[in-house]
């Protein structure tokens, strides 16, 4: 077994680019026990825009940098973080963007002044924004006394029409997972303005009125996807269930392989619904239906 406070930085490294998703947690342990003198390499790894578009395993050091930057939890940390979920954006990697919303409210207060910017800047793409508005909502968990600022600025978007569509939906997704009901005519008159410019085959929507008179009913907040433990991707259970789902997924593949080669498939042709933006995506890639086919069927 491997003694990794005997490691070099350079050695401790290396192993980002060489255990693909197997890196055991002892390591990411060390690293963030090193602390600050890791971002300088790491942030290294997410600024190439190689690391990005490497085969495996290299590809999946992006990954661990991005995980290990977010437990490292210091303001040094905050514009790689930003830099890698462009990437990650960029090159369609869920395995960071989905965590990054939980990252970011980790590392709380020293992430706000960065990420509003991104924020009141309409140039920024819908899926950059989507990500940092719930960060900036997932730091409001640990730091309420902070909601007051943070929640009007998420409200100016749902409302501001020279918004991109897609950017005000986000907004008032995140709106509806913390309950804030001062809003709730903003998100209805939302609603109702949606549905006037639904054109598409398919009935795509953020939310209906009937989603959001229901949350508020309930009054449950749906934090999930801002508190996510990323770190759990290096428990040995966590690794062991992976292993399995490539071998599963393998042996999915190659049976598809061979139907395909013995009978004639007729074209899918999808029936006409209505799909949420962050129910899964019926496609069953396992992203948000926002994240993945949506953009194509648009």
């Amino acid at each position: 077994m491997i003694n990794y406070q005997t490691l070099n930085d350079e050695s401790l490294v290396k192993l980002l680019f060489t255990e693909a998703d197997q890196l055991p947690r002892k390591a990411v342990d060390e690293f963030v026990r090193r602390g600050e003198r890791m971002i300088k390499p790491l942030k290294e790894i997410v600024s190439n825009e190689s690391c990005w578009t490497n085969s495996i395993p290299e590809w999946w050091a992006v990954i661990h940098a991005v995980f290990i930057l977010g437990a490292i939890d210091t303001k040094e940390a905050v514009l790689p973080l930003i830099r890698a979920l462009r990437q990650a954006e960029a090159h369609d990697v869920d395995w960071i963007t989905t965590v990054l919303p939980s990252i970011f409210g980790k590392l709380g207060i020293p992430a706000i002044d960065e990420l509003k910017k991104i924020v009141k800047d309409k140039t920024n793409d819908w899926r950059v924004k989507d990500s940092v508005v719930m960060g900036l909502a997932a730091i409001t968990i640990n730091h309420p006394e902070i909601e007051d600022d943070i929640f009007p600025l998420i409200h100016s978007v749902l409302i501001d029409t020279e918004e991109d569509i897609d950017a005000r939906e986000c907004a008032g997704n995140v709106l509806l997972d913390f309950v804030r009901s001062e809003y709730k005519e903003s998100l209805l008159a939302f609603c109702e303005e949606e549905k006037k410019a639904e054109e598409d085959e398919f009935e795509i929507v953020a939310f209906s009125e009937k989603d959001v008179k229901e949350v508020f009913s309930t009054n449950e907040k749906n934090l999930y996807h801002y508190t996510k433990d990323w770190l759990s991707f290096y428990d040995e259970d966590e690794i062991k269930k992976r292993q399995e789902r490539w071998r599963r997924e393998e042996e999915e593949e190659e049976l598809e392989y061979l139907e395909e080669d013995e009978e004639f498939l007729e074209p899918f042709a999808p029936e006409k619904k209505k799909i949420g933006r962050n129910e899964p995506c019926p496609c069953g890639s396992g992203k948000k239906y926002k994240k993945c086919c949506m953009n194509k069927e648009k």
